[in-house]
């Protein structure tokens, strides 16, 4: 009876234990796990910048995780290369927690207000020429005079929930993103950026103040310093060594920056989906030429039809300085019905505009598209985008029948946005 009892007892605390391991594990493949813990260590990450979900964020996670899973069944991380690259990046991590404990650090903090429009991870099209189009309007009030403290706050609600940054406090400049930080590089006190693009979504930046301060440690905080805390921390380090191990594989199979992509996959892909990028409302494809006269835009017509649209605001730029009388200015590209004036009134007859002031005479020149691109040309960043993510989802389908795959969903939904269960 005494054993009996041992027993069920024993089992009990082993189905426990069991029960409280699993419930730190995000996934398996092939039996090997991913903690809630390293897992919200990367999403973390990811979150600050793109606000990306845990359910969206999981894909990409799992085909890294399996990139180097399989780089790991080929034996590449016994590799001699491999294992050098390893020690020397343990070498220098060690070097550079010492100095972050040891030294003063140099540290530049700024201050600013921002107007912003939240942009999704994967925003349409028409999504992301609209906001360009609200805040190129926003940037015009802007060189007219208007406040910006005024239409900051009219962008207040978007601007906290598209950005972590709080307007007006001072911030370590190493903390923002790296658009952030270019832009507000480059400004004077109290200028403002033009328009940029950053993975939060669409911004204009106003520069309120900028400081450079140092941060020395004390010896009273140097002297409590865990020995281990100059040592690499196990999730940091895993990180490395997998992203090696996940470049490698990279490296192996020819995954190419969707930059590098050559035209005619680009064409190929097109192609095949060529439905995806139907337009549900008009654009013109061409420019918007603002001249001095009508004689000159005559000149003018003449010159541009025999040239490629990517040659005219060059040769624009030429004809002015050449001949004062056929000053002019041009805009190029592809433009969707209601966002430019001067196109709706001259290619789709609707609408007005007041002519400008400097260069009062105004043509269009090119063509109506109706259902949709010409061609890949016309929407190459999306068809990029596109093409790399097919990539990327057949090469994890290829990886997924090779390995058992055990995902635990009731944990994932516990990890929520700051990264944390």
């Amino acid at each position: 009876m005494c054993r009996l009892v041992l027993l069920c007892l024993y089992l009990m605390c082993v189905g426990v234990t069991s029960y409280a391991e699993e419930r730190e594990v995000v996934f398996r493949i092939d039996g090997e796990a991913t903690s809630v813990e390293e897992f919200a260590h990367y999403y973390a990450r990811i979150h600050a910048v793109n606000g990306i979900s845990t359910e969206h964020f999981l894909p990409h996670f799992l085909y890294y995780k399996l990139k180097v899973a399989d780089a790991k069944k080929q034996g590449w991380d016994t590799l001699p290369d491999f294992r050098l690259q390893c020690s020397v990046l343990q070498n220098e991590m060690g070097r550079e927690r010492e100095s972050r404990v040891l030294k003063s650090v140099p540290m530049k903090w700024v201050k600013f207000r921002q107007i912003s429009i939240l942009l999704p991870q994967h925003v349409s099209a028409i999504q992301e020429r609209q906001a360009r189009q609200r805040m190129d309007s926003v940037y015009a009030a802007l060189k007219e005079g208007a406040d910006f403290e005024a239409l900051a706050r009219n962008y207040s609600s978007e601007a906290s929930a598209s950005s972590p940054y709080a307007d007006g406090e001072w911030i370590p400049e190493v903390c923002l993103v790296k658009e952030f930080s270019e832009q507000l590089d480059a400004l004077k006190k109290n200028d403002f950026s033009a328009p940029f693009f950053s993975p939060l979504g669409i911004h204009v930046v106003s520069l309120l103040d900028c400081k450079q301060e140092d941060y020395p440690a004390s010896k009273a905080e140097v002297a409590n310093i865990p020995k281990e805390e100059s040592e690499p921390d196990n999730i940091e380090w895993k990180q490395i060594t997998e992203g090696l191990l996940a470049a490698y594989w990279d490296k192996r199979h020819v995954v190419a920056p969707s930059g590098n992509v050559g035209n005619k996959e680009l064409e190929d892909y097109f192609e095949a989906h060529k439905k995806e990028y139907a337009w549900e409302l008009p654009h013109f494809k061409g420019g918007v030429v603002y001249c001095l006269n009508k004689k000159a835009a005559s000149k003018l017509k003449k010159k541009l039809k025999k040239l490629p649209l990517n040659e005219w605001k060059e040769k624009i730029d030429a004809f002015s300085k050449e001949d004062a009388s056929l000053k002019a200015e041009v805009e190029v590209g592809l433009f969707q019905i209601g966002s430019n004036p001067y196109v709706d009134k001259l290619a789709f007859k609707c609408g007005h505009f007041t002519p400008r002031t400097d260069l009062p005479y105004t043509f269009v020149l090119g063509k109506r598209l109706k259902k949709g691109p010409e061609d890949f040309t016309d929407v190459r960043a999306e068809v990029q985008r596109d093409y790399r993510l097919s990539m990327e989802k057949s090469r994890l389908e290829e990886l997924q029948q090779r390995f058992r795959i055990e995902i635990n969903q009731d944990i994932l939904k516990t990890v929520n946005c700051s990264g944390k269960k």
